[in-house]
C-alpha cells in the first residue's frame, strides 16, 4: 500500500529539496490511486510516514492533503521542481483557478522568487492586471 523507501542511517536524502518534492509528489500520487481502495487513506499515510521518518510535522494529515493536491495540480518537471520551495507550492495550491495558479507558478520561476515574493505576487493580484 505504501511507497517503500530505503534510506541508510545518516542518509541526507530527505534534506535535499528536490528529493523532498519528488517524495511528496509520489506520496500524493499514491494517495490518489489508493483512495478508492481504502478508507481513511490520508490518515493511514500520515501515521505510517510519521512512524517511518519520525517527523510528525512533515507528514500531518494536512500536509498529506497538500501532497495529494500537489500531485493533481502540478505535472512533475524534474528540471523545474526544485526551483521553488514546498511552502511556495502550498501557497499556490490554495488558488482555485488553475490558470491563475499556473500564472503565479511561472511568475515565481521567471523571477526566481522566494516564498515572500510569491505571496507578494498573489497579494498584489498580478494575474488580474494583465
Amino acid at each position: 500500500m505504501f511507497i517503500i523507501i530505503i534510506f541508510k542511517k545518516g542518509d541526507d536524502s530527505l534534506k535535499s529539496i528536490s528529493n523532498k518534492l519528488i517524495l511528496y509528489w509520489k506520496i500524493g500520487k499514491d494517495v490518489c490511486e489508493k483512495k478508492e481502495l481504502y478508507e481513511n487513506v490520508v490518515e493511514k499515510y500520515s501515521n505510517y510516514y510519521t512512524y517511518l521518518f519520525g517527523n510528525s510535522f512533515l507528514f500531518t494529515r494536512e500536509n498529506i492533503h497538500f501532497m495529494k493536491r500537489f500531485y493533481l495540480n502540478f505535472p512533475i518537471f524534474y528540471s523545474l521542481l526544485e526551483k521553488i520551495s514546498w511552502e511556495q507550492y502550498k501557497v499556490l495550491l490554495n488558488i482555485r483557478n488553475r490558470d491563475e495558479r499556473f500564472f503565479y507558478f511561472q511568475l515565481s520561476l521567471l523571477f526566481n522568487s522566494d516564498f515572500e515574493g510569491t505571496v507578494d505576487f498573489i497579494r498584489n493580484q498580478y494575474y488580474f492586471r494583465i
